[in-house]
């Protein structure tokens, strides 16, 4: 799947891994099967997905502050984009905010940046964002937008919590996301209590990858302060998350490097 997605990534065509793992989880879920890789266009570096419906999925790229609907058979064009940047309130020097992940709470779908500084190892704010989206198809007419309010001071938080303190993430996020224990968040996905896993890439504690959980996003978004509940260590090998979904009773597990070297 890895080598078959890398195949397809160039400046003028959808990432082929972020798509093609949403599509295939999609497919897994409606039809049983997965025969075939479909090509979207509009944007370079997918890197969040989540369905609206059964036909229709809506897709953040790291690259941009805009997401993207598409429809999962019929055309290969954006049926629908929304811009955030406004909303997100971004820091128009680095007005980049880095989507990672996307996880689907009833009518809702939150959306992840990275936490991370920049690739230079500076201070970033505008990569420091919780935010979700209510998304609706009626008659093939999509529609998207922004819920509540931006959420911006969950790296406080993380960095706050006690529990979280072995971790020695104080450290991790003055580090640039892909030096070595630097912070990156990429994985986001819900849970039947109406709660989100939050996944690191890095930093990886002892060799294990670090997922946090967030007991109350709706009150976030609200304009409430987070709650975090005790974190879980996976052991995957020495790799982070990369990307995390539930399906099916169970999570899946995307596992990388925490840099640019090695595979999925």
């Amino acid at each position: 799947m890895m080598e078959a997605a890398n195949t397809a990534m160039n400046p003028a065509t959808l990432c082929a891994l972020g798509i093609w793992l949403g599509l295939g989880l999609l497919a897994a879920g409606h039809a049983g099967t997965f025969a075939s890789v479909r090509t979207y266009w509009g944007l370079c570096d997918a890197s969040a997905v989540e369905a609206l419906d059964a036909d229709y999925f809506a897709v953040g790229d790291d690259e941009d502050n805009v997401i993207r609907v598409y429809h999962r058979q019929h055309g290969v064009l954006p049926a629908f984009s929304l811009d955030l940047s406004g909303f997100l309130q971004t820091d128009p020097e680095e007005p980049e905010t880095d989507l990672e992940g996307a996880a689907r709470l009833g009518n809702l779908v939150f959306w992840i940046t990275s936490h991370g500084r920049n690739r230079k190892g500076e201070e970033c704010p505008s990569r420091q964002r919780l935010f979700a989206t209510a998304g609706s198809v009626s008659n093939g007419l999509v529609r998207l937008e922004p819920v509540g309010l931006p959420y911006t001071r969950l790296l406080d938080d993380l960095l706050a919590d006690a529990r979280l303190r072995r971790f020695n993430l104080n450290a991790a996020a003055r580090l640039a996301p892909k030096a070595h224990g630097g912070l990156n968040i990429e994985g986001l996905t819900a849970t039947p209590e109406g709660q989100l896993w939050i996944g690191f890439r890095s930093p990886v504690p002892d060799g294990q990858a670090l997922l946090v959980p967030l007991v109350n996003p709706a009150e976030v978004i609200a304009g409430g302060s987070a709650r975090l509940g005790e974190p879980v260590l996976l052991p995957l090998g020495g790799l982070g998350v990369r990307s995390l979904t539930s399906w099916r009773g169970v999570y899946l597990v995307i596992a990388g490097s925490t840099g640019d070297e090695g595979r999925s």
